[in-house]
């Protein structure tokens, strides 16, 4: 198996995880897909460089998580009035949960579907978001918290 072969099947294996975290930070399915893409296109580009294929996931992760604070700095100051107040569209896969888990501010929402939606582990979220494993850890707490007094109004 060639490495493009290779490349394509991590790729598919990983798709709906690097989506969901590139969504988690940009709340937008196009905006996210496009950082999916990029992401793609980069790890794609500097795959040969990847020394051991274990480290697929964690490693087209942070690219994705890249891409996608780069698209937000760029959408910042482009966003309209009526965008603001407008509901984001959700696929019929949603369900009320995923909609809550949205409504959460970035800092919280990010962890909450690292942790609880793609399965990665503390240690991992807080290499990827560079920050300290407590800040996840609260993070994650205060999150829940929230979480918990919006579903209980």
């Amino acid at each position: 198996m060639n490495s493009k072969e290779q490349f394509s099947q991590l790729v598919m294996k990983h798709k709906d995880s690097l989506f969901f975290t590139a969504k988690s930070i940009l709340r937008n399915d196009a905006d996210a897909e496009d950082a999916v893409c990029s992401a793609i296109m980069k790890a794609f580009e500097s795959f040969g460089q990847l020394r051991e294929q274990e480290y697929f996931k964690s490693w087209i992760t942070r690219i994705v998580i890249n891409e996608a604070y780069m698209i937000c700095r760029k959408n910042r100051n482009l966003q309209s009035v009526e965008e603001m107040a407008t509901e984001p569209s959700y696929n019929d896969y949603h369900d009320e949960m995923w909609e809550i888990v949205n409504s959460l501010d970035e800092e919280f929402r990010t962890v909450i579907i690292m942790f609880y939606y793609n399965d990665i582990p503390v240690k991992e979220i807080a290499e990827y978001l560079n920050i300290a494993p407590g800040t996840v850890k609260s993070r994650l707490n205060r999150g829940r918290q929230k979480l918990r007094e919006m579903i209980t109004i």
